[in-house]
């Protein structure tokens, strides 16, 4: 019996095995066989694209003091550029690439369980990777890696999946998966995953502006790798970033031991060129010159004469020939037009100049760099505009002081206008990095400023800034000077918080003076509330306080006085100045109907009182009015909603008294004394200049000319 039971288990396991050989079988023959020839026949396709595009020598410049990087915020880092499609490369293998998709759909839905599940996953995941798909190769990584973590497409799957992220920019899981694949790299003895992936991390600490971070991860890329010619890309990768850094004795070291590897024609050629640069600036020009006349009499190098030429003119520059480096820019101007390492000479000439405040012609080299779309254009456009608001700026300067030869005599307006081209030159300094200089503008703008100018704050601040660690107590002194001065402007405000003081330093009287019409409105002191309500508006007008006043007005000589003319004058001139505010909204509906009533045209539709059915009561139906009910207010405090025409008004006999529209339309407009509506906030309301003892504009009438003799 126990013989039989282990010959049904061998039965059963021969039987389990040759169908799991015959769906592997099956899946690598019919499908799986094909998924993998179209993707080597693409990349193949790439490969020849490649050999075929023309390429040429990097243009790299020293990273200097005024140096600026061309920023990029949006889109796959510049960096990862290389690795992607583009749609010349794409189009004549899209095909082949949409088949991949097609074919491991069907391996996967129907052969879950046989051995080529990963290697299909991974090859999915290339293919959307070629076509653009960050989101679906993802996924595709992902679930590769989640299903084989140890598996033998892991190490490629990792790198593929934080090259994903990397270019979606979402740098802090790259750099989680980018540890992960050198670990499992590590394990697997892969290599030549391990270089990608420490390539990847220099480029990643080199974007995010940590130069010295993406040094380890190049060594550690050259140290491990067993291929000659992907060692000599790193260790050049390695040079240039030295080179970058003026670590030029290190750099011109590393461009020297590249030649031990096996590099391509390309990278020989950078090696040798840029190791000439670094013997330059380390004044070893006997050195560099025997470099440079080995490239210039090797014609295989004929195609990059321009790079070997503007080497020559840097070796020429650096050892102060000027006579003869003129001669060989003319020679450049015409042979070299917009050449890319010619521009860098004319930029690092241009950064020589200025650093020797010989700004005229530093701003014409910079003129000539500014446009080419190379490394240092966006330093090269910095500088020019910078250079012309210098120029701009001292024009400007000496025209008012030769106008103007005694400027403590001058007209305030006058002293503004020099205090303001002394801050602004001050600034240029201060975006030149040249700190000491932009203090000296500054001071002269502070001292020159008329201190009954609020524009004023804005000088005496960022001087007190300035000098904060150099000068405290002059720093200090000048805050307190804002404070005292200036507390209602902007930098007013930030000088109180830097001094310490409360929140309520500052009185509001925008809100002093509507608080006390309001007190005067509730004792019925009438007069003296509408003189108060209209300083609100008049004084105030930019503040949340004024159309609040301008409603309080309207009610009271509606509500109080009886005067509707009045109270219509003023509801117009809410409507008219502050037409958004909530206040607005509360009166727009009676306001548009009265007048609507009053022009003789047709009611438009959106004013028409909405008819509602009523509900069945006892006595006698009315026939002859509309019964327009309102949307009572649910809570005292919040703007009451109401619909069109959700007044109990009469239609018929408004038409007979237009004036009744605001006697019947009590409960249509709330009682100012009641409303307590959260006021729209405005950040800068205590920031305006005060207006002292200034007159109640003579245009805004309290009362109409019709209604005179009502209130005195």
């Amino acid at each position: 019996m126990k013989k039989k039971n282990i010959l049904i288990v061998l039965l059963l396991a021969t039987i389990l095995t040759n169908c799991k050989q015959y769906d592997d079988f099956t899946t690598f023959f019919n499908t799986y066989y094909n998924t993998k020839r179209l993707i080597k026949e693409s990349e193949s396709e790439f490969e020849y694209q490649d050999e075929k595009r023309r390429v040429t020598p990097r243009v790299i410049v020293p990273e200097q003091k005024n140096y600026s990087p061309v920023s990029q915020t949006t889109g796959p880092p510049a960096f990862m550029q290389e690795i992607i499609i583009d749609q010349q490369k794409l189009q004549p293998v899209k095909i082949k690439l949409d088949s991949v998709i097609i074919k491991g759909s069907k391996i996967l839905a129907r052969h879950p369980k046989s051995s080529y599940i990963e290697g299909t996953l991974y090859l999915m995941s290339k293919s959307f990777f070629y076509q653009r798909d960050w989101i679906n190769s993802q996924l595709k990584c992902s679930e590769l890696v989640d299903r084989f973590p140890d598996g033998e497409y892991s190490p490629d799957a990792h790198l593929l999946f934080a090259q994903n992220l990397i270019i979606q920019r979402k740098f802090y899981s790259g750099k989680i998966i980018l540890s992960r694949t050198v670990d499992i790299s590590w394990r697997k003895k892969r290599y030549d995953i391990l270089s990608d992936a420490f390539r990847l991390e220099a480029e990643l600490a080199l974007f995010e502006n940590d130069p010295q971070g993406a040094l380890r991860p190049y060594r550690q890329a050259i140290a491990q790798s067993d291929d000659d010619a992907v060692s000599a890309r790193w260790q050049l990768e390695l040079a240039f970033l030295l080179y970058r850094l003026n670590r030029f004795e290190e750099a011109e070291r590393m461009f020297a031991k590249v030649h031990t590897y096996s590099p391509d024609y390309l990278g020989e050629f950078e090696a040798y060129l840029y190791q000439a640069e670094s013997l330059i600036r380390l004044k070893r020009f006997d050195e560099a010159e025997k470099i440079l006349k080995s490239l210039e009499n090797n014609r295989n190098y004929d195609e990059w004469a321009a790079y070997t030429y503007a080497t020559r003119m840097q070796l020429i520059r650096q050892n102060g020939a000027v006579e003869e480096f003129e001669k060989t820019e003319r020679f450049a101007d015409s042979a070299y037009v917009n050449n890319p390492p010619v521009l860098a000479v004319y930029f690092e000439k241009g950064l020589e100049l200025f650093d020797k405040k010989e700004y005229v012609k530093a701003r014409q080299y910079f003129a000539r760099t500014k446009n080419a779309r190379t490394p240092f254009f966006a330093t090269s456009d910095k500088m020019f505009n910078l250079l012309n608001s210098w120029e701009q700026k001292n024009n400007n300067i000496n025209g008012l002081l030769s106008a103007n030869p005694s400027i403590a005599k001058s007209s305030d307006t006058v002293k503004l206008q020099v205090a303001l081209n002394y801050f602004e030159l001050g600034r240029v300094y201060d975006q030149l990095d040249m700190k000491d200089s932009a203090i000296v503008y500054y001071q002269k703008a502070s001292e020159i400023t008329p201190e009954n100018e609020p524009k004023s704050a804005r000088f005496h601040f960022v001087y007190a800034l300035a000098i904060e660690k150099l000068e405290p107590l002059k720093s200090d002194s000048l805050m307190e000077l804002i404070v005292e001065k200036y507390p209602k402007t902007e930098y007013g405000k930030n000088a109180i918080k830097k001094q310490g003081y409360t929140a309520n330093y500052i009185i509001d009287e925008a809100e002093d003076l509507f608080n006390s019409g309001s007190s005067l409105l509730l004792n019925k002191e009438f007069n003296f509330a509408i003189t108060q309500f209209l300083r609100v508006f008049n004084e105030f007008p930019e503040s949340s306080y004024a159309p609040r006043s301008l409603y309080s007005l309207g009610w009271l000589f509606e509500n109080d006085l009886k005067i509707y003319d009045s109270s219509l004058y003023y509801y117009k001139l809410l409507l008219e100045k502050y037409p958004k505010s909530q206040y607005a909204k509360d009166v727009k509906l009676p306001v548009n109907y009265l007048l609507a009533l009053q022009s003789g045209q047709p009611i438009p539709d959106s004013l028409k009182p909405v008819e509602r059915k009523k509900e069945a009561v006892k006595g006698p139906e009315k026939k002859d009015s509309i019964t327009i009910e309102r949307v009572p207010n649910e809570k005292v405090g919040k703007e009451p909603e109401r619909e069109a025409g959700s007044m109990s008004i009469d239609p018929l006999k408004l038409l007979k008294d237009p004036s009744k529209l605001l006697k019947d339309a009590k409960e249509a407009i709330t009682d100012p004394r009641l409303l307590e509506m959260s006021l729209p906030t405005d950040p800068f309301k205590d920031l305006r200049p005060v207006k002292k003892d200034s007159v109640v504009n003579k245009e805004i009438k309290p009362i109409m000319e019709s209604d005179t003799t009502k209130v005195k």
